[in-house]
């Protein structure tokens, strides 16, 4: 299924945190943390699972991507995520983003029921069949119960051109491995861990879906730029300084092991680095207690991203 020509997608889009107030969304806010990661150089993902996308009303989802598109104003790509578990609300919010002018969508894998991989195959086929879009597909077995074989996105990938990047947020580097040697000619593939993204872009990785950019400026970009330069000493340096503050962040909360801290600890990191309000995650999350937000504090002050 020809529908249009495939677009490129490789370095680094931040996976942006949503501000809140007691009202809803913190436009103004949001506004302000676009603008600043853009300006580092990043493409911009808000309605991210860093962005907590499954907690956003539909309409909360379109205003929040016409205002990255606006902050975006063509000098970089913006992304929008479904974060919905059927084919019928993926069709129609996908459909809802590209009136905005989206440049990629991201589809969430259904989630609730762990289904066959031919039930996964037969979700995508419906939703591609619908949309006209720049599709990047996604793995994220802890949210959703199950992890993707590479061997699906390859039919679902040869079947359709208008998929363009897998992004994986597995945390499993041999299956990472595996969507660069199968799929890495065809396909962009993009790391979804902070903590891994030096390493897959040595392996041969496009780039990354990340969320450190949050909060850590040009310092994601800076790892990217030095394996394309070749300097992967210097970038295997950095990824070391920035080891102590992803293993207290837990890896983007995909370790299983933060109790609800993820997103939230990115949001309070991004809150002390810019000093824009970000309030408190929605609710079920909890706030983060003074004990971590003291550790934070420490972590981003030993980096420089905090005046002491």
């Amino acid at each position: 299924m020809d529908v249009l020509s495939p677009m490129k997608l490789e370095g680094v889009v931040a996976a942006t945190v949503t501000p809140f107030s007691k009202d809803g969304v913190n436009f103004e806010a949001l506004r302000a943390l676009l603008a600043k990661v853009a300006a580092d150089g990043y493409h911009l993902f808000p309605t991210s699972s860093t962005g907590e996308v499954t907690k956003l009303t539909v309409e909360e989802r379109v205003k929040v991507m016409e205002v990255a598109k606006e902050v975006a104003g063509g000098s970089v790509y913006v992304v929008a995520g479904t974060g919905t578990g059927d084919h019928v609300s993926t069709i129609d919010i996908i459909r809802r983003y590209r009136d905005v002018g989206v440049d990629f969508v991201l589809i969430t894998p259904p989630y609730y029921i762990q289904y066959d991989w031919a039930a996964i195959y037969a979700f995508y086929k419906k939703v591609l069949d619908k949309v006209d879009v720049p599709v990047i597909l996604y793995t994220i077995p802890l949210a959703v119960g199950y992890n993707i074989p590479v061997e699906v996105f390859e039919l679902v990938a040869n079947e359709y051109s208008q998929v363009v990047a897998v992004k994986d947020s597995s945390g499993d580097f041999r299956y990472h491995l595996d969507l660069i040697h199968l799929l890495g000619k065809r396909l962009s593939i993009l790391q979804g861990l902070d903590l891994l993204f030096v390493p897959s872009l040595v392996m041969g990785a496009h780039g990354g879906i990340l969320a450190g950019p949050n909060f850590l400026g040009k310092l994601t970009l800076r790892q990217y730029q030095l394996v394309k330069e070749g300097k992967v000493a210097e970038a295997v340096e950095l990824h070391n300084r920035l080891m102590p503050l992803w293993r207290f962040m837990g890896g983007c909360g995909l370790v299983g092991k933060l109790g609800g801290k993820w997103p939230t600890l990115y949001k309070v990191a991004a809150e002390m680095v810019h000093g824009i309000d970000m309030g408190p995650p929605r609710e079920p999350l909890p706030p983060i207690d003074d004990k971590d937000r003291k550790e934070l504090e420490r972590l981003l002050r030993e980096l420089g991203l905090v005046k002491p």
